[in-house]
C-alpha cells in the first residue's frame, strides 16, 4: 500500500510524511493509530524495502486521565523487546530498536505483503460488496497449525498476546503466504507489568470473556479462546457469536476432531479450555495426519510488515 492511499483509507493527512526516519527513506504510510505510525521505508545499506514503527502519540483529554505518553511510550520499547528476543519463523522479527534526540523511539521490521483479511475478507460484509468466506479445509489447518506454534512459542516463555485477529495475522504473500504473528503492543509479561484496572484490552470479536471484565488478570486461555474464535472464522467463514453451530455442522466437510478441538478453545469458562497454545499445538498436530495434504507453497520472494497498535477501551 502506497503512503498516500494508505493515510487516505485511515482518514490520516499526508503532508507530514518524513523524508528520512533514522537513515532509512520512507516511502508510504501503511498505518496511523493513536500511540504510533508504521511507514514503509528503504534500507540504503541492506538494500531492502522495511517497515519502521514509530511511537507517536495523539492526545486525548478522555483517555489520557487513564493512559499517559510515558506509559505508552513504555509500551512502544517493551513491545520491541520482546520481539526482538524471540526468534521463530511464525513471529515478525525486529531488526533494529532506536531512541533518537527527538524522544520519539522507532523499531525497524521486515516489510511484509498482507495479512490474513486478503484470503479470508473482512469479518462482516463491507459496503461494494466484500464479504467474509471461509479458507479451504487444507490451508485453514496449515495457517491454524502455524498460528498455533507462533503463540505456543510465547506461552512457554510466559507471555499473553491478548490480541490475535486476522489483522495481526500477517501473511508473506497475498496468496499462500506463511504467518508472521505481529503486534505485540498489548503482551502481558510474566511480571504482569504494562496494564490498568479498569480497562480491557484486545478486539472484542476474539476477546475471551474473562478479558472483557479485566486484561489484567488474563492467562495464556485467553489466547487460546483467541486462537479458537480465528480457527472458527478460518473454517466456517463466520465469527462464533450467539448461539453458534460446532465447525463440523456449519461445514460438513470440517473433521470431528478438528471441530472438537476448536469448541474446546471457545469454551466460555476457561477452566474448560486446554490450558495453552502449547497443549492445543500437540493436540492439533495429532489431528492433522488423517487430513488432507496442501500443496507445496512457492517460495516468498519478499518479507513484508503491516502493524496495527489496538485501542484500548474502557470496561
Amino acid at each position: 500500500m502506497r503512503g498516500a492511499d494508505a493515510a487516505r483509507s485511515s482518514g490520516a493527512p499526508v503532508s507530514d510524511t518524513p523524508d528520512r526516519i533514522g537513515k532509512y527513506l520512507v516511502q508510504g504510510l501503511i498505518i496511523r493509530t493513536d500511540y504510533s505510525e508504521v511507514w514503509r521505508a528503504r534500507d540504503p545499506d541492506l538494500r531492502q524495502d522495511v517497515a519502521v514503527k514509530v511511537f507517536r502519540y495523539k492526545r486525548t483529554p478522555g483517555r489520557d486521565r487513564i493512559y499517559g505518553p510515558a506509559f505508552w511510550r513504555e509500551r512502544f520499547l517493551a513491545e520491541a523487546r520482546v520481539l526482538a528476543g524471540l526468534d521463530h519463523p511464525h513471529i515478525i522479527a525486529v531488526k533494529e530498536l532506536a531512541v533518537p534526540e527527538n524522544g520519539e523511539p522507532y523499531f525497524v521490521m521486515p516489510y511484509i505483503e498482507a495479512n490474513l483479511i486478503y484470503e479470508i475478507g473482512p469479518d462482516a460484509e463491507k459496503p461494494g460488496g466484500e464479504r467474509p468466506r471461509a479458507l479451504a479445509l487444507e490451508r485453514a489447518v496449515v495457517l491454524l497449525r502455524q498460528v498455533v506454534d507462533a503463540v505456543a512459542a510465547l506461552h512457554r516463555l510466559g507471555f499473553v498476546h491478548r490480541d490475535i485477529k486476522p489483522g495481526n495475522v500477517l501473511l508473506t504473500r497475498k496468496r499462500g503466504g506463511s504467518v508472521k504473528l505481529c503486534d505485540f503492543g498489548m503482551v502481558k509479561t510474566p511480571d504482569t507489568h504494562g496494564s490498568r484496572a479498569g480497562v480491557w484490552v484486545g478486539t472484542l470479536d476474539y476477546m475471551a470473556p474473562e478479558q472483557r471484565r479485566d486484561a489484567t488478570k488474563v492467562d495464556a486461555r485467553a489466547d487460546v479462546y483467541a486462537i479458537g474464535a480465528l480457527g472458527y472464522r478460518l473454517l466456517t467463514g463466520t465469527l462464533p457469536v450467539g448461539a453458534f453451530p460446532p465447525p463440523h455442522v456449519a461445514v460438513p466437510t470440517v473433521p470431528r476432531p478438528l471441530s472438537d478441538l476448536v469448541m474446546a478453545a471457545l469454551a466460555p469458562d476457561r477452566a474448560h479450555r486446554p490450558a495453552n497454545a502449547d497443549i492445543m499445538l500437540r493436540r492439533l498436530e495429532a489431528i492433522v495426519p488423517s487430513l488432507p495434504r496442501p500443496a507445496p507453497a512457492k517460495p516468498a520472494a519478499k518479507l513484508v510488515s503491516i502493524t496495527r497498535t489496538t485501542r484500548p477501551t474502557r470496561a
